[in-house]
């Protein structure tokens, strides 16, 4: 059940407190009203651009595994550069993954965009 978003709050400020309020919610690619309710909540606002690329990095090695398992169930044997492929593959999840990680971990309890 989606909640009804009915209650309005009005704020007063400076121009450039707005803007720069504005600035920040787009760079933590929420709304302004998003980004001013998990303000209000004091959860962390953490933006990390290499999700995408993790994205891709797991399809390709899906795709890779699926390949894999398809010469092997076909021929009941594997190549060693098949092998080796999804090693590689595995090595950049895994790199892309322990920098998502720091950047989680190396995050103050304040918010940071």
């Amino acid at each position: 059940m989606a909640r009804e978003k009915c209650a309005e709050v009005h704020l007063r400020m400076t121009q450039s407190e707005k803007e720069n309020l504005i600035a920040r919610a787009a760079e933590s690619r929420l709304s302004l009203s998003r980004y001013l309710l998990m303000l209000s909540e004091q959860k962390k606002i953490v933006v990390i651009d290499d999700v995408p690329e993790l994205v891709r990095q797991i399809v390709k090695i899906g795709t890779n595994v699926n390949q894999v398992a398809l010469v092997a169930n076909t021929h009941k044997s594997v190549s060693l550069q098949q092998i080796e492929s999804l090693n590689d593959n595995l090595i950049e999840i895994q790199r892309l993954l322990g920098k998502l990680i720091d950047t989680i971990k190396n995050t103050d309890d304040e918010i940071k965009v």
